[in-house]
């Protein structure tokens, strides 16, 4: 299956749930949003939204600093 994960083509076998591809990608879910398709997922449905075929699925992880 193919997507585009900020802005780039990223391929994985079979549908995945944002937090099995945050898993993979090793994001602290701690200080991070995610994005499918434009639309802001909140973080307690990160568990059961499945990412589909070519979703435009954006990470955006949130560092401190001064």
């Amino acid at each position: 299956m193919k997507i585009i994960l900020n802005g780039d083509t990223h391929s994985h076998e079979g549908n995945q749930s944002i937090n099995s591809l945050l898993d993979e990608l090793k994001v602290n879910k701690n200080h991070t949003a995610v994005m499918i398709n434009g639309n802001v997922v909140p973080k307690e449905n990160w568990n059961d939204q499945i990412i589909n075929e070519n979703d435009e699925v954006e990470v955006l992880v949130f560092v401190g600093g001064g």
